[in-house]
């Protein structure tokens, strides 16, 4: 009875996420239209190196115990760090452009934003796409209407360590509290209800 139980959690979990690294080959799949991705036109976000991300930098070290891990970037020639959002929610989630299910969760986690807009509340995508060209072009069709950052140099292992998961797949996401703890590990797709039920826990 186990060894089905076991079955069937694995293939639950196989259908809502993507292993992390994926081969050259995959990240060359065809994105999603704008239709699908449902693209928000007043996105805030402006276009660096005709893209519409952010490369992350200076990632630091674990606090320990579940104390977020601190990293910046450049963003419209102003440096910014997530330490700057202490005091609100932040939900920091992982994704890759080759990856079907974060691309599933995408247009969910775009409408979260705009309606969490002014409720102490920050969302931040982190993809981890190996070559940066999938996600500039990626981006110049679908606009996502929350900050979006590049990092595929272990920033999510470095999370993952935090909250002692050792699940290497895609989409993750993680909940930080107000006062900078990791409260949530989100592994895999989820619904725009899940997601909202997870922050208003913390908001």
């Amino acid at each position: 009875m186990y060894k089905y139980i076991s079955l069937i959690l694995i293939t639950a979990l196989i259908s809502f996420s993507c292993g992390k690294k994926d081969s050259t080959t995959n990240q060359n799949v065809k994105p999603p239209t704008k239709q699908q991705v449902q693209p928000n036109d007043n996105t805030t976000n402006t276009q660096q190196s005709g893209s519409n991300f952010y490369s992350v930098k200076n990632v630091g070290a674990s606090a320990g115990g579940k104390q977020f891990i601190d990293f910046g970037w450049n963003e419209d020639s102003k440096d910014k760090k997530l330490s700057d959002y202490k005091g609100k929610v932040i939900l920091l989630n992982f994704w890759a452009t080759w990856c079907g299910p974060c691309r599933k969760e995408l247009p969910a986690l775009s409408q979260i934003a705009d309606e969490f807009k002014g409720k102490n509340f920050q969302l931040i995508g982190v993809s981890v796409d190996q070559n940066p060209n999938a996600l500039t072009n990626f981006l110049k069709s679908n606009s996502l209407s929350y900050t979006i950052l590049h990092e595929d140099s272990g920033l999510l292992d470095k999370y993952m360590a935090v909250m002692g998961n050792d699940q290497n797949v895609i989409p993750q996401t993680f909940i930080i509290d107000k006062n900078g703890k990791v409260v949530e590990n989100i592994v895999g797709s989820r619904s725009k209800e899940d997601f909202v039920s997870q922050i208003n826990k913390y908001l």
